[in-house]
């Protein structure tokens, strides 16, 4: 005849035992979790301090921004012109403008030569107020929509219909350079 061996029920632990267990468990995966976290953490602290600098300023296209410098300086270049330009009203203020998308930068020395400042320049969209019609072949158009609709100039706009926007926009530049200070058109003062 055979014997069927059957297994042998595990002794329950004491109340106190199961306590101690499941606190030390549980120590344990709280303090895996706060490790993970303070490494994840770093990890995060670490990647936004080197995208801060990879991306120091933002303008916006033909937006200008100003620029406050800690220290004087002497000489100021700009990486790209065509992406950013400058504009530089005495030795600690620099008005930076968006020309076209991308990113450059701007490098700002002291009259000794000492770099006081190399800071990376990103031209980014005007945001929500500007849209942009693609139609098909043709090409896009630009509009601002603040709050009504109006055609702008805008990169990659269809070349024909861009030029004739700058030709009107030409147009009324001239037609109003008679009564505009800046371009020496000062109108005269009624005579007594």
């Amino acid at each position: 005849m055979r014997r069927v061996m059957r297994p042998r029920p595990m002794p329950r632990p004491t109340p106190r035992k199961a306590i101690r267990k499941m606190l030390a468990y549980r120590t344990r995966k709280m303090a895996r979790r706060q490790m993970l976290g303070a490494f994840v953490g770093a990890g995060c602290a670490a990647l936004m301090a080197g995208a801060a600098q990879a991306s120091d300023f933002k303008v916006e296209l033909n937006e200008t921004k100003a620029l406050h410098l800690a220290k004087p300086v002497s000489t100021i270049v700009v990486g790209n012109p065509l992406i950013a330009d400058v504009t530089v009203e005495g030795s600690q203020l620099v008005y930076v403008m968006g020309r076209s998308f991308g990113t450059t930068n701007l490098v700002a020395t002291d009259s000794e030569g000492n770099a006081v400042l190399n800071l990376d320049v990103s031209v980014v969209s005007q945001g929500e107020s500007t849209v942009t019609l693609t139609r098909g072949p043709s090409g896009q158009l630009s509009y601002n929509c603040t709050p009504r609709c109006e055609r702008i100039p805008g990169v990659g706009d269809n070349p024909d219909s861009y030029d004739a926007l700058m030709k009107q926009v030409a147009g009324a530049l001239s037609a109003g350079a008679g009564a505009n200070p800046a371009a020496g058109g000062m109108p005269q003062a009624p005579s007594e």
